[in-house]
């Protein structure tokens, strides 16, 4: 009975575990969402796309629109300058009566902000990649926001943006400038992102919570790696996520560690994904095998190789980026076709993790077509950065979640379906007991621990009058009867079996002792007595009996110590003078 909780247990407490950790994390991130919608409001936000000088490469612009088409897909080189200038005046009057933050965007490039005042004055007030007035062109500085409060009594004078790019076409438009209340600056950023933001926040915290409790129980139970992985590729992928939307700058200004960390979760979120359809997909060739196992080796390579090349100053993290996009459309093709060759022969839950297996290659092409045709014309974040992404990340999430779960079922209905046919095998259909070929294979096992055992074998006597005079009816109850008082008496055994006919045996693979074994010999004969008394008249209930200690032979196998029980209950048959022909 214990065994059998056990095994049920086993496979419930994943589920729940998996589904009470998922639920906790939504509770929580419904619970951050409300607390800032309800402190969110209607701000004035002033977009000054307009009335810019620009002065670049030479040449000189007046009054013109970061729209316009002369700025779009610009032919930056490493260490060019461009210079924006324009008139500090607001369309919001709302802006004149308090103080204003201006929020830059700025990609792989340093960046300077001033106030030019009246009397031609440049005042300095935010500088980013610059040292002593020079870029440190060459390094990584990353890709984000920066938000710069302008001083007060600044209405009518000129606002100067200066941009350095640290690499080739690191620049290639003119960067997004808009004008906020300083007291509401990060909440009307966090309005714009709505709620990618939170789903986002919602992935890293379910991953990261699954990964650690998983983690610790995958120690004890193997079962759990899976949920573990299913974790990594939730909070990996969310922070990706969250970092190309710049979600992550509510924790972090320091926009190069915000970019760092965006790429290292871009190029290993692959990394789990393809090691849960290594452990997940069944039944594919080794072919399909070697190269998931070889594409999760590529992945971790290019994590590691990208990582070096920035610590040791030979490239920036970012320049492995097209080996990653060849790496995820290569993925993408290989796991499609083997998903869809082998779709009629998965089972339920592969289905639905291989539906997961879709979106994710949906997603990996649509974010390559959309990083090299819209991106790179405007680097801050859009559409897909702060929505599409985040809700294709948490489909994929979800369809894998129930995939764990569906095919944690499965196997608890495979097994108890298994189980039950097994039982049956080794059932004695007359007797509910145990059978032979069950009594054989535990005589095999006996010993097995290097404990003491024991062995009981019974005969019972009278059975052949029994039928002749009776019939088989009342002879197969004398057996079903003579089974339900063994059973009482002996519960604690480890088995006891029908060995065939009127043949019994009790076997312990701990041994009690002598004196135990005596007294469930005697309570059995109690029990004889008092059910032949309700049986029909001239039915006798009676048993012979031996049993026999593995220490009784040097030697001692189960079938031995068998065949000296057995022994031992045919002497004190026949000296009791009740043959098997009375």
């Amino acid at each position: 009975m214990n065994n059998k909780t056990i095994t049920i247990g086993n496979k419930w407490y994943k589920i729940i575990w998996a589904v009470v950790l998922f639920a906790f994390s939504i509770a929580l991130v419904i619970s951050l969402f409300a607390f800032f919608s309800s402190k969110s409001g209607e701000f004035p936000v002033d977009d000054l796309s307009d009335g810019w000088d620009i002065s670049f490469q030479g040449k000189q612009y007046h009054d013109v629109s970061r729209y316009d088409k002369r700025f779009t897909d610009l032919d930056f080189k490493r260490n060019d300058v461009i210079t924006m200038e324009r008139r500090i005046d607001f369309s919001s009057s709302a802006l004149d009566d308090d103080r204003v933050t201006i929020r830059v965007y700025s990609r792989l490039s340093s960046i300077r902000v001033s106030v030019i005042g009246l009397d031609g004055r440049d005042r300095l007030l935010y500088f980013y990649g610059y040292d002593k007035g020079y870029s440190k062109t060459g390094s990584f500085l990353g890709s984000g926001y920066h938000f710069i409060q302008l001083p007060q009594n600044c209405y009518g004078k000129t606002l100067k943006i200066m941009e350095m790019a640290t690499q080739d076409d690191a620049i290639q438009s003119l960067p997004e400038v808009l004008a906020t209340p300083s007291s509401h600056a990060m909440e009307q950023f966090a309005r714009d992102r709505g709620p990618g933001t939170f789903i986002t926040v919602f992935l890293v915290m379910a991953g990261a919570i699954l990964t650690i409790i998983s983690l610790s129980m995958a120690i004890v139970d193997r079962g759990f790696l899976d949920l573990c992985l299913l974790g990594l590729f939730s909070m990996f992928g969310g922070l990706w996520s969250m970092c190309a939307l710049k979600a992550i700058e509510f924790l972090s200004q320091d926009i190069k560690m915000d970019s760092m960390i965006e790429y290292f979760s871009l190029y290993i979120f692959a990394v789990p994904l393809l090691a849960l359809a290594f452990r997940f997909l069944k039944k594919i060739s080794y072919a399909v095998k070697v190269f998931i196992f070889a594409s999760m080796i590529a992945n971790a390579a290019v994590l590691v190789a990208a990582i070096i090349s920035q610590k040791t100053g030979l490239a920036n993290i970012d320049f492995l980026l097209p080996v990653f996009h060849v790496l995820l459309s290569l993925d993408a093709v290989v796991m499609v076709t083997v998903s869809i060759l082998r779709w009629k022969k998965a089972s339920l839950s592969e289905k639905i993790f291989e539906m997961g297996i879709y979106g994710a290659a949906i997603l990996g092409v649509v974010y390559i077509l959309y990083y090299y045709l819209i991106k790179r014309h405007d680097y801050a974040p859009g559409i897909f950065d702060n929505m599409i992404m985040p809700l294709a990340l948490l489909s994929m999430t979800i369809f894998f979640l129930i995939a764990y779960i569906v095919g944690i079922y499965m196997k608890r209905i495979d097994k108890t379906q298994r189980k039950r046919l097994q039982n049956l095998a080794y059932k004695d259909d007359l007797t509910g007991l145990l059978n032979r070929t069950k009594g054989e294979q535990m005589l095999s096992q006996l010993g097995a621990n290097g404990q003491r055992y024991l062995v009981i074998n019974f005969d019972l006597n009278f059975l052949k009058r029994t039928n002749d005079r009776f019939g088989h009816a009342t002879g197969d109850q004398y057996l079903k009867s003579f089974a339900g008082i063994l059973t009482e008496v002996f519960s604690d055994a480890t088995g006891i079996c029908r060995m065939g006919g009127d043949e019994f045996m009790v076997a312990y693979q701990k041994a009690p002792d002598e004196k135990t074994v005596q007294e469930k010999l005697s309570q059995m004969k109690k029990l004889e007595s008092k059910e032949e008394g309700s049986s029909p008249d001239g039915v006798i209930i009676d048993a012979a009996y031996g049993y026999a200690y593995s220490d009784e032979n040097e030697k001692a196998t189960g079938e031995l110590i068998y065949s000296i029980a057995d022994r031992k209950m045919y002497e004190m048959k026949f000296e009791s003078k009740k043959g098997r022909s009375l």
